[in-house]
């Protein structure tokens, strides 16, 4: 029997998954209804059917997935929701949007309370064009396994287990790194081209920065014991940008990191001190308990 998969909504990554999806042999279905002449063309020419509405979407789908603007996220789950009531037929709605660990709960508590089955996605990777590039879909959450169906099929799953908010939080952290790295570097750049040396700054950072997620990794080893010494420096950067009309807070956030660091055990070690055969996984790991995350909630 075909198995119809409901996509909200067949954006640029909603549609070029649906097209694998499609030629995998599964009937995928998306409510049409108030979306663009161009999002509908593009929807009928890859062969996806249009549900109207997101009601008969549900009604019809053995899997939902919405795949949209993070901020339509919570609305969807909502409309969802209310229609496996309305329905009473137990179905399976994966979230795959940029949103919160908390607002994965809080989503998870309206499906399931609805009498359906919730799945947290963390959507790594762009848009599929061939099998190379599939995204990864992390998937967290009781019912995680039933999107082992499409694996393969415009996507690559990862089970991350059965607890709800790991699939956003891969998702959230990985965007904090990526898009939060494009706007320091927009940050840096726009300061200094207020203060007139933006080319000389273009010209030194390919090769200072050269491997920087390797060079950090490599430095978190010695971080917390220089950290004391960062705090300052990040107070000024901060006061340099306000100064000149730009967002204080990206180092003004630095500088609470560099403190948190500092009054950690690691942050009293001294240079000769530190074991050079530490890696970064265990400095994490020994951090982490020593903040004690699971008790600040």
């Amino acid at each position: 029997m075909t198995k119809t998969i409901a996509i909200i909504s067949p954006g640029n990554m909603g549609s070029s998954i649906a097209r694998f999806l499609i030629q995998g042999g599964f009937r995928v279905i998306a409510p049409l209804e108030g979306r663009s002449d161009f999002t509908k063309r593009r929807s009928l020419e890859i062969g996806i059917e249009d549900s109207v509405s997101i009601k008969q979407a549900v009604e019809e789908a053995d899997i939902v997935l919405s795949i949209l603007d993070p901020g339509k996220a919570m609305e969807t789950a909502q409309i969802v929701g209310a229609t496996i009531k309305q329905l009473g037929c137990a179905k399976v709605f994966a979230d795959c949007n940029a949103t919160s660990p908390d607002t994965a709960a809080q989503m998870n508590e309206i499906i399931v309370g609805a009498g359906g089955s919730f799945i947290d996605v963390g959507i790594i990777g762009g848009t599929p064009t061939r099998k190379e590039n599939f995204p990864t879909f992390f998937a967290s959450g009781p019912e995680a396994k039933a999107l082992e169906l499409i694996d393969g099929h415009g996507i690559q799953f990862v089970d991350l287990g059965p607890q709800i908010g790991r699939g956003s939080a891969i998702k959230i952290c990985n965007g904090a790194w990526n898009k939060g790295a494009f706007a320091l570097y927009t940050a840096v750049m726009l300061a200094a081209e207020y203060y007139g040396f933006t080319e000389i700054l273009r010209d030194r950072l390919p090769s200072a920065q050269a491997g920087t997620v390797e060079k950090i990794d490599e430095a978190l080893n010695r971080l917390p014991s220089l950290a004391g010494r960062y705090v300052g420096e990040m107070e000024e950067v901060a006061e340099t940008y306000q100064g000149i009309g730009l967002p204080k807070g990206f180092h003004e956030a630095a500088a609470e990191i560099f403190k948190i660091l500092d009054e950690t055990s690691l942050g009293s070690e001294r240079r000769e001190t530190i074991d050079p055969d530490r890696s970064s996984l265990e400095v994490l790991k020994r951090l982490a308990a020593e903040l004690r995350f699971g008790e600040a909630n």
